[in-house]
């Protein structure tokens, strides 16, 4: 584990390098247009609470550019306010569209490889190499690096060529994973065994209640289909399109996209804005029809294919 806590601090601080370096060439830019969505902070305490609407603030130009800069630099907990949750992810979706020379691009996108590379190493460490069982990941973290925002760590940037446009929207989201009827039984026999309950529950009565899930997963068919059906809140994203490839491609928006023009001008590249969000007004459109499903477990998201 020693080594794993001098790897994590040596890519880390290395991590930080190349952020600064790309913020500082991003800052030295002339031909440069940005637009970013500042959404409301979640305060401690509201992190489980429904959003129904969300009130988006646009910037745009030099301060634009600035928000999103200090974003990117945006990886402990101690560099934001105190009133703010450390649970809730912080996004600042929008886009930075710079002109510039294939030499300056090639530039970038070193950096951006070796930051996003980082990036993917940190998380192999944390998750991989460390050794450590999930529920010890955090102490692990934040007795190497104290305070670190991780998924601020993890998230790549993403950047792109010589795009048409960045449009921006909302999605409502499931994470929906299949599952073995041995995992599932697997989960619940360890979950009885370790003792651990939710706070405010009896022993006998948590202990009771994981035998009835055990022996109602236990008369499943072997070759039962099981999923679990995560909601995700909702998130900003980012429809890109590129005529010359006749091709929209959608991405999550927690961090400004990064544009770049090299063969087109900024004037050729249109960046939309963010609306504010109503769970009302969201349309579903172009959505597969699933499988109907059942709940089997409520608390654990189980359902059953029909």
């Amino acid at each position: 584990m020693n080594n794993a806590k001098y790897s994590l601090i040596e890519s880390f601080n290395l991590l930080e390098s190349k952020i600064g370096q790309l913020n500082l060439l991003i800052a030295q830019q002339t031909n440069i247009n940005a637009a970013v969505f500042r959404l409301p902070n979640t305060i401690k305490g509201d992190e489980n609470s429904e959003v129904n609407e969300i009130a988006v603030n646009k910037i745009m130009g030099k301060e634009a550019i600035k928000e999103a800069i200090e974003h990117f630099s945006l990886l402990f907990i101690h560099d934001k306010s105190d009133e703010i949750s450390n649970k809730s992810a912080i996004r600042l979706p929008g886009a930075i569209c710079i002109e510039a020379p294939y030499s300056t691009y090639k530039e970038f996108q070193t950096l951006l490889n070796d930051i996003n590379t980082l990036k993917s190493q940190i998380k192999q460490i944390v998750t991989k190499q460390s050794g450590v069982e999930e529920s010890q990941r955090f102490e692990f973290i934040h007795s190497s690096l104290h305070g670190l925002l991780t998924l601020n760590t993890y998230r790549a940037l993403t950047h792109l060529v010589d795009v048409d446009t960045v449009r921006f929207g909302w999605a409502n989201k499931k994470v929906i994973n299949k599952i073995t009827k041995e995992q599932v039984l697997n989960k619940l026999q360890a979950a009885l065994e370790n003792g651990r309950k939710p706070q405010g529950i009896e022993s006998e009565y948590w202990a009771g209640q994981i035998e009835q899930e055990i022996l109602l997963v236990g008369k499943l068919s072997h070759n039962a289909v099981l999923k679990t059906q995560r909601p995700v809140k909702v998130q900003p994203i980012a429809r890109v399109w590129d005529a010359a490839q006749q091709k929209q491609t959608q991405f999550a928006c927690a961090n400004p996209l990064i544009i770049f023009a090299v063969e087109k001008s900024l004037d050729e590249i249109l960046i939309g804005t963010l609306p504010d969000y109503n769970v009302d007004l969201i349309a579903l459109r172009n959505r597969p029809r699933a499988k109907s499903v059942e709940l089997l477990i409520p608390r654990l998201n189980l359902y059953i294919e029909q």
